[in-house]
């Protein structure tokens, strides 16, 4: 059997986890994250020069989605490459996040977590 969606998430920073794109097709949405491992996670690694976190590469893919509501956050013209997260929570089969790139809210029949 696999692991539960929350303990995918164990010894993962979700706050401190930043969200690099939002990528819709159907009743899909991936969002592709860069999460922030914690020293007790199996793939932590000292951080790079100049960040404060270990960043892993991952997605977030929920499909059957029945609810969705995106409210975009108005950027400047500048190309921006990661959005910080201020609140992040997936409970059975909803979703809801807000982070400088907008909010998002769902609810999907399937929720992955996949890593790199």
């Amino acid at each position: 059997m696999g692991k539960s969606i929350a303990s995918r998430f164990e010894n993962v920073d979700l706050v401190r986890s930043e969200l690099r794109a939002v990528i819709i097709n159907d009743d899909e949405l991936t969002l592709e994250m860069d999460f922030c491992l914690e020293e007790a996670h199996p793939d932590y690694e000292a951080p790079g020069v100049g960040e404060d976190c270990c960043f892993h590469p991952g997605l977030l893919k929920f499909a059957g989605i029945s609810k969705l509501s995106l409210e975009r956050a108005e950027h400047s013209p500048e190309a921006v490459r990661r959005y910080a997260i201020q609140s992040f929570h997936i409970e059975g089969s909803k979703f809801d996040m807000a982070c400088d790139w907008g909010t998002i809210h769902l609810q999907a029949r399937s929720i992955r977590v996949l890593t790199e």
